[in-house]
């Protein structure tokens, strides 16, 4: 048992009044010392900013006779006088309320005894808490968002089985130290997909570092990466390489790595020695490397904007997150996450009815998941004030023509070329064909599923007129006149 005794606390223990004075500075409540004579020994300085004296002023001075301008200030007087220990409330002239609780020793009593008084300034009390339980509930709310938010990877394994493989081989090559390259379009999680992968593999203290390879010049990118080295009097600047030693470092939107210094990467990739652009002693560090693009790195490799061996050592492994429109299955698990998330911040729960439900399962998502979310939280502010739900949900799934992503063409629905009921008539079949399709697995199932044969499913998916209609893209008028 420690031999430390209370009586030894440098609160307590001193040996001058000057370390008294500075114990009592530790309080936030200011306090006024008083002998049993009821002179002022001491102010401490909260306590002379609340009651607008100078301790040099009270010092050695009764209580009575100290020039206080506090309403309640002669109630104070006459309970401390008179050795209780009753509360006071004083008010000074700017409206600030204080809490005076005059007290005593325990086993001291009566006029005579030596007293404190504790003077508790009300009003920053109240903004205090009020800021704290802003804080508190700040610091909640995000960490609930977080966890409700966060990809729930074992019922959307169970939902997508496409996703499962995706995510099994993701795996297997992390077990085994391989290069990932994750693609696919902008908003379908590749992130999250690779701080699952990284999670599978890393201890839970085992650095995730992102690097943004979109966001700097090639002067920026190489300091970034490889750190800068110690000026004179400066401690030098570690490298988000060397951040990720014995983690995963994730390059973010590897195709737009300056082609300059794309040199630089390969180099660190291919002997995992870093090098300081500006000089300075090489290290091998041992980073797991997970890159990700939402373009062609092939096609790029063609053009001539991205170095093919850097291609080759990045792309050991490479996996192709789906667009949620190939996943319909996670449409309305994703909404129930995101529902979570929002009502915690409401005062009465969001219900989405299923007719909503439907609707968002028959829209083709150019955004992914970015633009589900995106269309959850406009509708915990429209839901409620919509009088024409058909209206709203026309206005909430109109699609965005978004580069890469080839979606069916809606030029029909502006003027560019007929509006032709036959076409639009076959693309809505193909529509529920292909999604039959990825649903049960077969052409052979899904016919017996729609209940037509299977000669019927063959001719209509390889209809000429549909090949180029993405299985799940549905006009907006188109799903108006739907569901009217």
């Amino acid at each position: 048992m420690n031999d430390f005794v209370l009586a030894d606390h440098p609160f307590f223990s001193t040996r001058s009044q000057t370390e008294a004075e500075l114990s009592l500075e530790m309080l936030d409540d200011g306090v006024v010392m008083l002998s049993p004579a009821g002179v002022v020994l001491h102010l401490s300085s909260e306590a002379e900013r609340q009651l607008g004296i100078a301790v040099a002023t009270a010092r050695g001075r009764q209580l009575a006779d100290l020039p206080v301008d506090c309403q309640g200030w002669d109630g104070l007087v006459d309970v401390v006088s008179t050795g209780q220990t009753t509360d006071c409330m004083l008010r000074r002239p700017d409206g600030r309320d204080i809490l005076a609780a005059p007290r005593a020793a325990p086993e001291a009593s009566g006029p005579s005894a030596a007293r404190i008084i504790v003077l508790r300034d009300l009003v920053g009390l109240d903004y205090r808490r009020e800021r704290a339980n802003r804080r508190t509930k700040a610091m909640r709310t995000i960490f609930i968002a977080e966890n409700r938010t966060r990809p729930d990877f074992i019922e959307q394994r169970r939902l997508a089985p496409e996703l499962d493989r995706l995510l099994s081989r993701g795996e297997r090559a992390m077990l085994q130290g391989a290069r990932i390259l994750i693609t696919g379009e902008s908003g379908v999680g590749k992130t999250e997909v690779a701080k699952f992968l990284h999670s599978t593999v890393a201890d839970a203290d085992a650095p995730f570092v992102v690097a943004n390879c979109a966001l700097s010049g090639d002067a920026q990118f190489a300091r970034a990466m490889f750190g800068v080295p110690a000026a004179q009097g400066q401690q030098r600047l570690v490298g988000l390489i060397e951040q990720s030693e014995s983690g995963t470092l994730f390059l973010d939107e590897v195709a737009e790595i300056p082609l300059s210094a794309q040199a630089l990467l390969l180099r660190f990739l291919e002997d995992g020695i870093v090098s300081n652009p500006d000089g300075g002693e090489q290290r091998v560090v041992n980073v797991r490397v997970i890159a990700a693009t939402n373009r062609d790195l092939r096609q790029m490799v063609r053009e001539g904007r991205f170095r093919a061996d850097l291609y080759y050592r990045l792309a050991v492994v490479p996996l192709r997150v789906p667009p949620l429109r190939d996943m319909p299955a996670l449409i309305d698990h994703l909404t129930g996450r995101f529902l979570q998330t929002i009502n915690h911040r409401r005062q009465t729960s969001l219900f989405v009815p299923r007719r909503v439900r439907e609707m968002l399962g028959d829209y083709s998502f150019p955004g992914n998941i970015r633009e589900l979310l995106n269309i959850v939280q406009k509708l915990s502010i429209f839901l409620e004030e919509a009088d024409d739900l058909a209206e709203l949900m026309a206005d909430l799934l109109a699609p965005i023509d978004i580069p890469g992503i080839d979606l069916a063409p809606q030029a029909g629905l502006q003027g560019a070329e007929p509006f032709d009921l036959r076409t639009e008539v076959r693309r809505y079949e193909r529509t529920l064909i292909d999604k039959a399709i990825r649903f049960h697995g077969s052409k052979r199932k899904a016919a017996t599923a729609l209940g037509v044969d299977i000669g019927t499913i063959v001719r209509k998916t390889a209809d000429p007129t549909a090949e180029n209609t993405t299985a799940t893209t549905v006009k907006p008028t188109v799903e108006k006149q739907k569901y009217e």
